[in-house]
């Protein structure tokens, strides 16, 4: 709802005030498909309220200062849809049973405020500004709280031979506060013309709950230039920075939570005394057991990455552009979860031994899991892309990239490594390395075109890519650590690949009027052959030689072809 006010006949000021409402629900959201039965997944509840407010004030004919404001309420439950439990896992078969992965509560209320002043000095545009965000939020993740087996086959559970049981007890949730602060300043400069130089400076500060101290050297340096030299028909772009991550809020909360103080983890294998029997849930924290936690670094620095960027863009004819990219990143402080107390002893050499808690450093505790910025991250592509516009029977773009990213952390959330103790042993394709990417897109229609049609235009999206990486596993825990990531002898993180992937989506509309109202009518197709696409391929290859016979089976395929039909109105 802008609202302008004028001096001396010019505009010097605009008030704007926004207010959005986002609500969505859903009965199996999270975690449902693949090895997951529906029971191992949880709904959603999502309602967020955000109201906005900007004041522009022009205070000469060069300097403009602009002042945003927003407050969020968010409120997110994602309650399990099976609330008796416990959960059960047999890997490289299925999981069901309860959920014990996602938060299953998220209360956030946000505040932001935000000041630029823009000064305008000869060739030089000037900004300089501050960025105040302030969150208070509460994260409810309970965990294991009904109970949660882990079996290595189907004959061991029929058995009810487990291999490890968790269960949680205490306070499921947490409240904490977070201050961010960041300042910049940045210069545009067009020193001649066909040339823009953009350098830039920011420093960011995020305050965090004790023990984490304060990071102070989030320092970012950026710059940019841009070159358009003769007719101007051909563009070279080039850029690189410094760029920051501030710490996610979940980490912090697991660490406050998990201090086995409010909230114990019980871990027992089977047989173990005081081990329930199958599928029974224990009464209480056993007081023979020590429990697992989980803490942070308090020298925890954020996430840190250099991005660099070169393209040259060429112009022909008036129709047509050819563009070549290439970027690279280079990311240091990933987080991950590494446990610091990882046994010594295996349960029969402890026994025999008489040593207490499996030899563990720290006898007070079983697993410790720290969070801590240790993880890397490398990524190098090249980017082809061929443009065709303002034809008269419409335009297209045909787009290549060919890339490698690798990380030795994952795409999940703190991932853990195979080795608590040799990082650079995790180094492999990322999650998300799609060596090649192929893209076509367009409409079809315009002009005498669509007149011929009838007025219906097409447009097309077509593409392909190769596929992404998977993690072998062994399905067992090989090294003692109570872990059940550990992949076969001799075989690197991320080595196997999943199949490529292609669809082809399509789309036909139509314009037309009814009493002066517009209207398109619209025929939207996705995957319009119905092509099987993978993704997910069963990783379990098992403790021995030869793979098992469910190995790279399909457990996840993208959505079937589907059609909609839709009508827009515009008024």
């Amino acid at each position: 709802m802008p609202s302008d006010a004028s001096t001396t006949g010019s505009r010097r000021r605009r008030l704007e005030l926004r207010y959005s409402l986002y609500d969505v629900g859903s009965p199996n959201a999270r975690g449902v498909g693949g090895l997951n039965a529906v029971s191992r997944g949880t709904r959603l509840d999502d309602t967020d309220q955000t109201t906005a407010a900007s004041w522009q004030s022009t205070l000469s004919p060069t300097v403009i200062n602009d002042v945003r404001a927003q407050w969020t309420r968010s409120r997110l439950s994602a309650g399990v849809n099976d609330l008796v439990g416990p959960a059960v896992g047999i890997s490289g078969v299925a999981n069901f049973g309860t959920s014990t992965s996602s938060p299953t509560v998220r209360d956030l209320d946000l505040f932001q405020a935000a000041d630029t002043l823009t000064l305008q000095s000869g060739s030089h545009l000037l900004k300089a500004g501050a960025d105040f965000l302030y969150n208070r939020v509460t994260i409810g993740f309970p965990g294991a709280v009904q109970g949660s087996y882990t079996f290595t086959s189907l004959s061991n559970l029929e058995r009810g031979a487990y291999q490890t049981y968790q269960q949680a007890f205490g306070e499921p949730s947490l409240f904490q506060r977070n201050p961010n602060l960041g300042v910049f300043v940045q210069d545009e400069w067009r020193p001649r013309s066909g040339i823009t130089v953009d350098a830039g400076l920011r420093y960011d500060l995020q305050w965090l709950p004790s023990p984490v101290r304060l990071d102070s050297g989030n320092v970012s340096p950026r710059l940019g230039v841009a070159w358009a030299p003769g007719d101007g028909r051909t563009v070279l772009r080039a850029s690189g920075g410094v760029y920051f991550d501030p710490t996610p809020l979940r980490a912090m909360s697991n660490a406050l939570q998990r201090d086995g103080v409010k909230y114990k983890v019980a871990v027992v294998s089977f047989g173990e005394e005081g081990a329930p029997v199958f599928p029974s849930v224990l009464p209480s924290f056993p007081a023979s057991l020590v429990t697992a936690i989980t803490t942070i670094d308090p020298a925890i620095e954020s996430g840190r990455s250099e991005q660099f960027a070169v393209q040259i863009e060429r112009g022909a004819g008036g129709h047509a552009t050819a563009t070549v990219g290439v970027s690279t990143l280079r990311g240091h402080r990933i987080i991950m979860s590494r446990n610091i107390n990882v046994p010594t002893l295996t349960a029969a050499q402890a026994s025999a031994l008489g040593i207490a808690n499996l030899g563990r450093p720290n006898r007070t505790f079983a697993n410790i899991s720290r969070y801590e910025a240790i993880g890397d991250a490398w990524f190098k592509g090249v980017t082809l892309s061929l443009a065709s516009r303002g034809h008269a029977w419409g335009g297209s773009r045909l787009s290549y990239t060919l890339s490698k990213t690798e990380d030795t952390a994952g795409n999940a959330f703190f991932s853990s490594p195979q080795d608590n103790f040799d990082i650079a042993a995790e180094k492999g394709p990322s999650d998300n390395d799609q060596r090649h990417r192929l893209v076509l897109s367009g409409t079809v229609g315009g002009g005498p075109l669509t007149r011929a049609l009838a007025g219906i235009q097409f447009g097309y999206l077509i593409s392909y890519a190769t596929g992404v990486p998977f993690n072998v596993l062994a399905g067992a825990d090989l090294n003692n650590d109570t872990n059940n990531n550990d992949r076969p002898a001799g075989v690197r993180r991320n080595s196997a690949r999943q199949p490529a992937t292609a669809t082809v989506d399509v789309r036909l509309s139509r314009a037309f009027q009814i009493r002066g109202q517009t209207f398109d009518a619209m025929l939207e197709a996705f995957n319009l052959f119905n092509r099987v696409n993978i993704l997910a391929l069963n990783s379990n290859f098992g403790t021995g030689s030869v793979a098992a016979a469910t190995f790279r089976q399909p457990t996840l395929a993208g959505d079937p072809r589907q059609i909609q039909v839709g009508v827009r109105w515009g008024f």
